[in-house]
């Protein structure tokens, strides 16, 4: 098995799993999409909030598309064979990330004109919630898989998955959100942008390894 291999098996394993992330991608969906009915739909309320809406609703579909990425795999023994392939370990992990975060957040992506427009989101901070997501989300992905391994070999682990990694979630969320905000009333937000880059540029380095020793904790 090969890097390229590796990472072809892992898209097309997504994609005959595809109802997984179908249902993160509709719980996005519908969690924007109810929440002007249920609270307030006037565009004075929605407009300031819409950033956070989308962000919360963000964390909380890819928290749903992340809980489950080494069940099947700790399962059918997998993982096991990925310990003794002989490839870098933190390099699969990676690779793995890579992958659940194009099959996520691309179509969390192609949605967002219409959300945005329902949110009564100004077309000036569309593009900064955009680059918001596209810096910001990576981060998510690498916190949320090292949870992740780390309960590989637990039954009825969703609820523990959250609670390890929504803590280390919120700086995310803040910066992310005061950046959409910040261009809605004309400050300068490139140096939140940063900040999310920062953090996730940080994770892209440290998550690799830290889920490669928790995938090993698991299958020992």
């Amino acid at each position: 098995m090969t890097y390229t291999s590796f990472l072809k098996s892992e898209l097309l394993v997504l994609w005959r799993r595809k109802q997984d992330v179908v249902n993160a991608v509709l719980f996005f969906i519908l969690v924007v999409a109810l929440f002007p009915i249920g609270v307030n739909s006037s565009p004075e309320f929605l407009s300031p909030a819409s950033g956070g809406i989308i962000w919360c609703a963000a964390v909380l579909a890819i928290l749903m598309a992340i809980e489950g990425a080494f069940k099947e795999d700790y399962l059918d023994g997998s993982l096991e064979q990925l310990v003794v392939s002989g490839l870098s370990l933190p390099l699969l992990m990676l690779l793995k990330v890579v992958a659940l975060w194009a099959s996520v957040v691309i179509p969390l992506l192609l949605v967002m004109p219409l959300l945005s427009e329902m949110l009564s989101l100004p077309s000036a901070a569309f593009w900064v919630l955009i680059m918001t997501l596209l810096v910001g989300t990576p981060c998510l992905f690498f916190i949320g898989i090292i949870g992740s391994a780390l309960t590989a070999s637990l039954k009825q682990s969703a609820m523990l998955v959250m609670l390890l990694i929504l803590p280390f979630y919120f700086p995310i969320i803040i910066f992310a959100t005061s950046a959409v905000q910040a261009a809605q009333v004309g400050l300068p937000y490139s140096g939140l942008l940063a900040m999310l880059l920062a953090m996730s540029l940080l994770s892209l380095v440290v998550s690799p390894f830290m889920t490669a020793i928790a995938i090993k904790a698991s299958v020992n």
